[in-house]
């Protein structure tokens, strides 16, 4: 019995410590959270992920020498329907007046212009990723938003992919919240642990959100997904916690039991997320 108390001596002076010092990590959390909130809309986000490739790799030089000797236009294949062919020729001299646009092809032959349906090749003046080519193709769809308009084009793709999956992510935060808080009135044994438990989930993706600041750039997949990777590893180790500490309570008063609890959370909590930190560096 006593040797087991020697093992456990040192996390409890950690668990201690951290008690009798809870105003002041209270306050440091509190800077901590300032700071992450006025970071996190600065954070700047990488749609380009084969910016991640290694720069040895046979994929990133031929990209790196692709984008040295060529410049790739940004384009779009328009297609209006209902339209005649007259009408449909006067609207190239308006679209070629559309600041950003390069150039427009149509003709009269069958690959432009079958039955009433009209298609456009219109070129930008810029690359994909180009504001040039993006203000360009939202001022055609405004130019031709009275007509039967279908626009094929990768300008603006990214970032339109990245909003829809952020869309997603955002819908299956909302879910998981509910679900959790679900299990958490069946299962709980004080409902005061749940409003508890959000707020350690809203802090840890506050600083999870505002510390990628710190990293500069960080990837589109990152972005959407961290916030719910988080709700996972944080309501996971608090529950940990929150169950420890419900265990000492009944034995104990309410600051040594935190203490114990803590002391015995702690190298669980660390056992348990070397699977997940492991995960993330690879």
């Amino acid at each position: 019995m006593e040797e087991k108390k020697e093992k456990g001596n040192f996390w409890l002076t950690v668990a201690t410590f951290i008690v009798n010092k809870r105003k002041a990590f209270l306050v440091l959390f509190a800077i901590a959270c300032i700071y992450c909130a006025a970071c996190m809309n600065k954070v700047s986000v990488n749609q380009d992920i084969t910016k991640y490739l290694p720069a040895d790799s046979e994929t990133r030089i031929g990209l790196t020498l692709m984008d040295e000797q060529f410049m790739t236009y940004g384009s779009a294949r328009i297609m209006v329907s209902n339209i005649t062919w007259q009408d449909a020729d006067a609207l190239v001299e308006k679209l070629e007046a559309v600041e950003g646009v390069k150039e427009v092809a149509f003709d009269d032959s069958a690959d432009h212009y079958n039955g009433t349906n009209a298609l456009f090749d219109v070129t930008f003046d810029g690359t994909e990723e180009d504001e040039i080519s993006k203000d360009a193709k939202q001022a055609v769809k405004e130019l031709l938003s009275d007509y039967d308009t279908y626009i094929s084009t990768s300008v603006g793709a990214e970032e339109e992919q990245t909003e829809s999956l952020n869309n997603d992510m955002n819908l299956i935060l909302v879910l998981a919240v509910v679900i959790i808080v679900v299990v958490l009135l069946i299962s709980t044994k004080a409902y005061m642990e749940i409003p508890v438990l959000l707020i350690t989930f809203g802090v840890a993706a506050l600083l999870n959100k505002g510390t990628n600041y710190l990293m500069g750039t960080i990837s589109s997949v990152t972005d959407s997904i961290s916030v719910v990777l988080q709700l996972a590893l944080a309501i996971d180790y608090a529950i940990i916690f929150c169950d420890r500490f419900m265990e000492e309570h009944e034995t104990m008063d309410a600051e040594s039991a935190i203490k114990v609890a803590l002391s015995k959370a702690i190298p669980e909590i660390s056992s348990s997320s070397l699977t997940t930190i492991s995960g993330m560096v690879a």
